[in-house]
C-alpha cells in the first residue's frame, strides 16, 4: 500500500483512537499531528454563514457593486499547504493525501469538509497556514480526487462560470462569464488569534488536531462592474479574493 494512503488512513481514524504523532510513541522532541481540511462558504456574519444554495444547485448572491451573481461552476485547486510556526517565515509542508485537491464548490454543500492532508510537527505555537492555489496536476495513479463533470480543471487552478445580472425587467442587464486560469496565488492564512484570540498551540496532544481552510466565494467578484469588466479583470478579482479572503477554522464542520 502506498505511503500516502497509509498516512491518510491512519490519520483519518485518529479522532477515534490515539496514535497519529503521539508524544509517547517517539523519542526526542514532543510532536503532534495536525489534519487539514478544505471547504467553501459565504462570508461569516453575526448570524452565521449565509445559505446561497445546496449542493448541485446554482449559488446566488450579490457582489459589492450591486450585481446579482448566479454561480453555476466553481472549482479551485489547493495544490499544497505549509504550516508555519510563529516568528518564522517558512513552514512545514503537509503531506497531501491524494495530491492537489480540485475542490468542486457547486457539487457539494457549503462547509462540507474535504480532507487535504496531514503533518506531524514539533510541539509549539503556530501563526500561519500558507495555502498554495495552483494548477491541478493529477498524481500518477491517483484517482481519489474525482474531477467529475468538468475535465477543464486538469492543468488549471480554477474554473469559474456564471451569470451576472443587474436591474429589473424589461431593462435587466445580463452578462455571462467563464474564467479558466492556470495562475497561482498563495494565501498566508493568519491563525495567530484562532484559539480564543491566541495562536494555535500544540502541546502534549493526545489526538490529531483538525484545522479547516475556508475559501469565501461570495467575495470573488468584489469591486467588479460586469458592464465593463474584462475576463482578465474577473480572473484578477477571483485570485485576489483567494489570497485575501481565505480563512481557517479550528476543527471541522462535519464532526464538531
Amino acid at each position: 500500500m502506498p505511503r500516502r494512503t497509509i498516512l491518510a488512513l491512519s490519520c483519518l481514524v485518529a479522532i477515534a483512537s490515539p496514535g497519529c504523532g503521539l508524544v509517547d510513541l517517539i523519542d526526542g522532541d514532543p510532536v503532534a499531528t495536525v489534519r487539514f481540511f478544505a471547504t467553501h462558504a459565504g462570508t461569516l456574519t453575526p448570524d452565521g454563514y449565509p445559505n446561497y444554495g445546496d449542493s448541485q444547485t446554482t449559488r446566488v448572491f450579490f457582489n459589492d457593486t450591486g450585481w446579482q451573481i448566479a454561480l453555476s461552476e466553481a472549482r479551485v485547486t489547493t495544490a499544497s499547504v505549509h504550516f508555519v510556526r510563529c516568528q518564522q517565515q517558512t513552514g512545514t509542508a503537509i503531506e497531501m493525501f491524494w495530491g492537489p485537491c480540485p475542490e468542486a464548490f457547486i457539487a457539494t454543500d457549503d462547509l462540507e469538509s474535504v480532507p487535504l492532508g496531514a503533518v506531524t510537527v514539533n510541539d509549539g505555537v503556530y501563526c500561519t497556514i500558507d495555502v498554495n492555489f495552483a494548477p491541478f496536476i493529477p498524481p500518477e495513479g491517483g484517482d481519489e480526487h474525482i474531477v467529475g463533470g468538468d475535465p477543464m480543471i486538469e492543468g488549471n487552478t480554477l474554473v469559474i462560470r456564471g451569470v451576472a445580472r443587474r436591474g429589473e425587467a424589461p431593462m435587466i442587464e445580463e452578462v455571462p462569464f467563464e474564467i479558466v486560469s492556470d495562475a497561482s496565488v498563495v494565501s498566508h492564512v493568519d491563525v495567530a488569534k484562532l484559539e480564543g484570540g491566541l495562536p494555535v498551540r500544540l502541546e502534549k496532544e493526545n489526538f490529531a488536531r483538525d484545522l479547516t481552510i475556508i475559501k469565501t466565494y461570495d467575495t470573488f467578484f468584489d469591486g467588479l462592474d460586469f458592464a465593463t469588466a474584462t475576463p482578465a479583470d474577473i480572473e484578477a478579482a477571483v485570485l485576489t479574493s483567494l489570497e485575501r479572503d481565505t480563512y481557517a477554522y479550528d476543527g471541522t464542520f462535519d464532526f464538531d
